[in-house]
């Protein structure tokens, strides 16, 4: 989502992700026929108090830990002040429209037309964009993405009082979608991508380009509440057992099943949603759901792709996008912290002609 409204320049990106209570810089250096290589990272945590709603209602926590992930938590080097920047998914509008065929320089206004009638939320107070997806003579596949004014403009302000130049937002499971192109055949076929954060689980349909997303409001830190409560254990020990033995077979299987039972029906239910949603789309294609793709701190839980595989009879992976990228002469996190860096990772591999500087 393009918001500066200013010229494009070929210029390095910082891709940056503000999470739930964390911010995580990535700077990766792009060279053609060499891959990728990541020059800069950094993770710092602040308390999740300073984001109501999505939008950031304490700059003043988010700008100290920008500082204190500068100053001592920096990995390698950032050079690019130009910010692409994720936006959580839950807080955004995606939805794949249809329009008669018409004159591009059109499109825009019968974009606002629809988002009237699928966003609740008055057209003044939105950032609305648009990717085009397909086109026959019958009519234009256009994607929506939209997202309150109040939201991305907190954002604009930290941004630019760290005197960072904010050049691009979009929805986090965007960013997602960007890496899992990367990745070869598994990005060739029609997925779903679950992104299964702290708070909130986000699945999207991934057929040659985003299609729609949507969120569960349940997330890895939801787990382990129910495991808490449930299995009657304090939640460090809850989330201990969550990393540890997850829903894989163990002495502690059925209990950490019966705790969680409840979430996970709730995300297959959703899972399924999506893959009738793209089956009655893709009618005339043939093309069907083949795959599903984790991604996130949550989709780490030992035995959670066997379980998905098992309910839905599709082969579920967890997308692994630093096969693609290297981490040079860099120490790279450990194997546990990785997915901490996809979101930002995926925002820094944001091509600088899509934006405007």
């Amino acid at each position: 989502m393009n918001l500066t409204g200013m010229f494009y320049q070929d210029k390095p990106l910082l891709g940056l992700d503000i999470g739930y209570a964390s911010l995580k810089i990535v700077q990766i250096g792009k060279t053609t026929g060499r891959q990728p290589t990541i020059l800069g990272y950094g993770i710092s945590r602040f308390s999740p108090s300073a984001v109501q709603n999505g939008e950031i209602t304490k700059p003043e926590v988010i700008a100290a830990a920008a500082h204190e992930l500068f100053e001592k938590n920096l990995v390698g080097v950032i050079s690019s002040r130009r910010v692409a920047c994720s936006l959580p998914t839950s807080h955004t509008f995606s939805r794949l429209i249809r329009i008669p065929v018409m004159d591009h320089s059109d499109i825009l206004e019968a974009i606002h037309l629809e988002a009237e009638q699928y966003i609740p939320i008055p057209l003044d107070n939105l950032y609305i964009d648009y990717e085009i997806s397909g086109q026959d003579s019958e009519g234009i596949e256009v994607l929506l993405v939209a997202a309150a004014k109040n939201i991305v403009d907190s954002y604009i302000g930290v941004l630019q009082a760290l005197s960072l130049e904010p050049v691009a937002f979009e929805p986090s499971i965007s960013s997602v979608s960007r890496l899992l192109k990367m990745t070869g055949d598994m990005g060739k076929e029609p997925s779903i991508l679950v992104d299964i954060g702290s708070v909130t689980t986000d699945i999207a349909i991934f057929d040659k380009s985003l299609l729609v997303a949507s969120t569960v409001n349940s997330g890895g830190d939801n787990m382990t509440h129910l495991m808490s409560e449930s299995m009657h254990i304090t939640p460090t020990q809850a989330e201990e057992i969550k990393n540890q033995l997850g829903i894989s077979f163990s002495d502690k299987q059925q209990r950490i099943m019966d705790a969680i039972k409840p979430q996970l029906e709730t995300l297959i239910h959703e899972i399924e949603k999506s893959i009738r949603y793209h089956s009655e789309r893709a009618a005339k294609s043939g093309r069907k759901i083949s795959q599903i793709i984790t991604v996130g701190g949550g989709a780490l839980m030992p035995g959670l792709n066997q379980y998905l595989s098992r309910e839905l009879r599709l082969p579920a992976h967890n997308l692994n996008p630093w096969e693609k990228i290297s981490f040079g002469s860099l120490q790279p996190p450990t194997e546990s912290d990785y997915s901490m860096y996809t979101t930002a990772a995926g925002e820094a591999m944001l091509d600088p002609s899509e934006v405007a500087t």
